[in-house]
């Protein structure tokens, strides 16, 4: 068994959560303090037993989660649609540059409005963006 976690459940007791090494099955062992004394550490060393792909989904969770401070036109690369060079320079060129949380954009039929709309809503760190009306 592996040892993932220890913690002291009043004087008297210890919760050990542990791993079986065959069965990756987690568990809950509860020792009195004299029997927690009796506990031997065997193997203590760096492991390099795990999951790759796992590690690989949670590095890739992590950096799409701090993009958007590095990126400012994080929107464009996650969104499922091609703005054209006119809605991008009203979004990041004009709208997020305001003060203002109030817009209204009138324009021609399929001049993009709502690819507008949605850059400005996912770009925004405003809370109002939870209250947008299109």
């Amino acid at each position: 068994m592996r040892v993932e976690t220890v913690s002291a459940n009043g004087p008297d007791f210890w919760e050990l959560g542990l791993v079986g090494h065959t069965s990756g099955r987690f568990s809950w062992v509860r020792l009195t303090a004299e029997e927690f004394r009796t506990v031997s550490i065997a193997g203590v060393g760096p492991s390099y037993y795990g999951d790759g792909e796992l590690r690989r989904l949670g590095l890739q969770a992590h950096s799409l989660g701090v993009a958007d401070e590095f990126d400012p036109y994080f929107a464009l690369s996650m969104a499922w649609v091609d703005p054209l060079p006119h809605q991008m320079e009203v979004v990041y060129e004009y709208l997020l540059k305001l003060p203002s949380v109030r817009f209204l954009r009138a324009d021609d039929a399929s001049a993009g409005k709502t690819i507008m709309a949605g850059l400005l809503i996912r770009d925004t760190k405003r809370p109002a963006a939870a209250r947008c009306m299109m």
